[in-house]
């Protein structure tokens, strides 16, 4: 009985302390979840799918996790397919994350999209850059030939697809240490940066401040798209947002609707202070630099039901004076050094002049092996081999005609190799080169030369791809074909590049998206020339547009670029310039040297608006009302007016908006990093207008000018562009280059913009001109009408040479017309010695 009641006594105190504990669980506060999930079309620009082709093929992603609290689960799944010849139980898709084989997934025949889902180790990922992998292994089931490779293939619908990661511990607070990798993360990668200013109008000040820190914001992405907007808030705004007393802790930016998750908040502390409160101002006492969170836009895909949407940020950059924020902006979008691990700091150690990055490889004239160019080895066992490298030449680079790019291959050929085994080599996607190789069960490759046209090649990146075909010697199952013939190609092969002139010619909107140029300078290696940007325009597309600009040129050059900015327009840029603006509101002195006349321009962008419009609303516009709509705009043009149905506009000069004080300053920060440079300069100055004369009358002589053709770009009716990006020189005698962005409304321009990040379209743009419209993929090119030549070394005589050679071999009459020339000065200059001699022995 006395051991009953113990018994009975423990039972009953064990019950009580579990309703205790489940009544105190109930009274606390849940925890929130943290759940990110990233979809995999984030981690890339284009098309949101992957495809592997041939028997083997990696493509490597990069994902960027935020900060997060201790994972508790990560799931990747995906949704891939491929194509109906892969022999079963042969191939596979493998899939590695950070070095690390995660999965390997079957290939079959084709039955449909196959869904997997992958749980993966909480520890595999880390905060940072993630690498995720994908690797192809097939073989075909019926036709063991090169030919058969061709239909082996695998395809990963990355929109489909997403890496989710789950934190039971709550977002952490931001401090500025985190808010380069928040502004990084792949799960907000769709998310655009927005930088806030109280106010509607924009001045030349927050011009400037936007478009330095989103040139950081261009250099933290890499590769992929930036995409910046303007967000003014007008006192009204603030009012409506509700907040509370000005000496709450809690200030109106906590309760603002903002557009996402990435917000930067710049201007002087009176000009903030209304959205900051009264508390958080007062902190501001000098260069001043702060993140705070705040909810971040809406709940990302996949969220979970009461968990946190995450990573939502707002980072101050502000000071007492304009000057005081120069130091803070400064200090921002200065990548190369660490913030430190505090939610806010007076900046003590920044300067309008920062350290430089070390200057990006850029390969010039030498041999260079694969190894130093990041090609390692490869050992492949197939029927067919495919493989790329990257070669990088300076800004400036201009090919000779007579010259070849030298590729020495070092490599082997083995296996029982059938007639027509053959080494290809493709130069940015254009044949280049091809080496056959002995019929026979092996072949050895020494230093085998391969000549590369330089024609090939341009400045920035170039992409050489090798591509190894191996016949077998005779028809094999499938299914009982174990050895394969197999290729190496080892990376102590080599790429010798001659000499080639450094001249730029101009304008190539295709140099300026790969290299930045003449904006930016030689990837480091050659101080960065300030040039002018100008906005002119009020509503907050123009300055998103302008700072989207800012922050791709940026990535391009590899180093932050020094901007003068200006809102408005005076008497003109007289430096190199970005020009911003709606096509209406430019003046007429803008296109006095443009390829396209303002007012055909004009009417051209505003139908293309209208077809983009009505796409956009989802009732695309019929092919009558488009014939009609270009019908009238020819019309328009035979007859002289300016806009197709509707009273021509005069494109007048805008009063500029811009404070003299406010200019200077910029300029004296523009120049502030070439004064060194150009103080050391040991040629001067009239020698160096001398040259520039003389490289304008050659440029007289040597470039051809080639008329636009308006009506041509009015044939397709269904694509008519919305959006323009020109480049041409600017009017006067220096050879200066104005690039100008442009379309008929703000509108028209903000989904031009997402159409040249998301679809791709910048590696499009080449020649004089790019027009495009966010209703389809396509982009008209404009060759350039009155090309222009910048010689970049105009005092190497082996270099001007060299320019010479390119010109005349460019233009084979003038060659001619020399060649002519000089017969008849010797033919007359020997009659004239001969007839001399002649008369003094003669004695006459």
């Amino acid at each position: 009985m006395t051991v009953l009641s113990r018994t009975a006594g423990r039972g009953f105190w064990a019950l009580g302390l579990a309703v205790w504990l489940w009544a105190v669980a109930a009274a606390a506060p849940a925890q929130a979840l943290d759940r990110r999930v990233i979809p995999l079309s984030n981690l890339r620009d284009g098309q949101p799918e992957v495809t592997l082709h041939g028997e083997t093929e990696a493509v490597t992603l990069r994902a960027f996790i935020p900060p997060t609290g201790p994972l508790s689960s990560v799931l990747l799944t995906l949704t891939y397919e491929n194509g109906i010849d892969i022999l079963p139980d042969k191939g596979a898709l493998a899939v590695f994350i950070n070095g690390a084989a995660v999965a390997e997934l079957p290939l079959s025949a084709f039955k449909g999209p196959v869904n997997a889902t992958i749980t993966l180790p909480a520890s595999l990922m880390r905060p940072g850059e993630n690498q995720i992998v994908f690797q192809t292994n097939a073989q075909h089931r019926a036709i063991c030939t090169v030919r058969g490779t061709y239909d082996l293939w695998a395809r990963v619908n990355l929109a489909a697809s997403s890496l989710t990661l789950v934190s039971d511990g709550g977002v952490p607070d931001p401090d500025l240490a985190m808010m380069r990798q928040l502004m990084m993360a792949s799960d907000r990668a769709r998310d655009p940066l927005a930088i806030l200013k109280v106010g509607t109008d924009v001045d030349p000040d927050h011009l400037g401040w936007g478009a330095m820190v989103a040139q950081s914001y261009g250099l933290l992405l890499g590769d992929q798209s930036p995409r910046v907007i303007a967000v003014p808030v007008p006192p009204v705004r603030l009012a409506q947002a509700g907040g509370p007393a000005p000496a709450s802790p809690v200030s109106p930016i906590d309760t603002l609707p903002l557009p996402g998750a990435k917000n930067i908040l710049i201007g002087t502390r009176d000009q903030i202070a209304p959205l900051l409160g009264e508390a958080r101002a007062a902190a501001i006492t000098g260069p001043f630099l702060a993140v705070y969170p705040v909810a971040g836009g809406p709940t990302p895909p996949g969220g979970l039901p009461g968990g946190s949407a995450g990573g939502g940020f707002v980072g101050v950059a502000s000071g007492r004076t304009p000057a005081e924020v120069d130091l803070a902006v400064m200090r921002l979008a200065d990548v190369n050094r660490a913030l430190p691990t505090q939610a806010s700091v007076l900046v003590a150690d920044a300067a309008p002049v920062q350290s430089q990055p070390p200057p990006r490889p850029v390969q010039a004239e030498g041999r260079y092996r694969l190894s130093e160019l990041g090609f390692p080895t490869v050992q492949h066992s197939g029927y067919r081999y495919t493989g790329q490298f990257t070669l990088t030449l300076p800004t400036g680079f201009a090919p000779v005609s007579d010259r070849a790019v030298l590729f020495h291959v070092d490599g082997a050929f083995e296996g029982n190799l059938g007639p027509g085994a053959i080494l290809n080599v493709r130069v940015n996607g254009a044949a280049a080169t091809a080496m056959e190789v002995d019929k026979r069960s092996s072949g050895i490759i020494e230093n085998g030369e391969m000549q590369l046209p330089m024609a090939l090649f341009r400045p920035g990146p170039n992409v050489i791809e090798v591509e190894a075909e191996l016949p077998p010697a005779g028809g094999t199952d499938c299914v009982f074909a174990v050895r394969r013939p197999s290729f190496t190609l080892l990376d102590s092969s080599t790429i010798e590049i001659p000499g080639f002139a450094r001249l730029a010619t101009l304008p190539n909107l295709a140099t300026t998206a790969q290299t930045a140029y003449p904006y930016g300078g030689m990837a480091g290696r050659d101080p960065v020339e300030p040039f002018d940007l100008v906005v002119v325009g009020k509503e907050p597309a123009w300055f998103g547009a302008a700072w989207t600009m800012a922050a791709r040129l940026a990535q391009r050059s590899g180093e932050l670029l020094r901007v003068v900015p200006y809102t408005g327009w005076d008497s003109g840029p007289d430096a190199n310039a970005l020009i911003v603006g709606p096509v209406a509101a430019l003046p007429q002195g803008v296109f006095a040297s443009a390829p396209l006349p303002a007012d055909r321009l004009a009417g051209l962008l505003e139908a293309g608006s209208l077809i983009a419009q009505a796409s956009a609303r989802g009732e695309p516009m019929a092919a009558n009302d488009r014939r009609a709509l270009v019908d009238r705009l020819r019309t328009a043009w035979a007859g002289g007016a300016a806009r197709p149905g509707g009273s021509p506009r005069s494109l007048a000069p805008i009063v500029p908006a811009a404070d003299s004080g406010a200019q200077s300053r910029w300029q004296r920060m523009a120049e502030a990093k070439d004064s060194a440079a150009a103080s050391s300069g040991w040629v001067p100055d009239w020698a160096r207008r001398g040259m520039a004369a003389v490289a304008r009358y050659v440029n007289r002589w040597t470039v051809v000018e080639a008329p636009v053709d308006v009506v041509a770009l009015t044939e397709n009716t269904e694509t008519l562009p919305e959006a323009a990006l020109l480049q041409y020189k600017a009017p006067g005698a220096d050879p200066l280059t104005w690039t100008v962005l442009t379309a008929s409304d703000s509108r028209s321009m903000d989904r031009a913009m997402r159409a040249l990040g998301d679809g791709g379209q910048w590696d499009k743009l080449r020649g004089g001109g790019g027009l495009w419209s966010s209703a389809a993929p396509a982009m008209a090119v404009l060759e350039p009408s009155h090309p222009y030549q910048v010689i970049l070394n105009p005092f190497d005589i082996g270099n001007l040479i060299l320019i010479l050679a390119r010109n005349l071999s460019q233009r084979i009459e003038l060659l001619f017309a020399l060649l002519l020339g000089t017969a008849v000065v010797l033919t007359v200059s020997m009659r004239l010695l001969l007839k001399r001699g002649h008369a003094e022995r003669s004695g006459s």
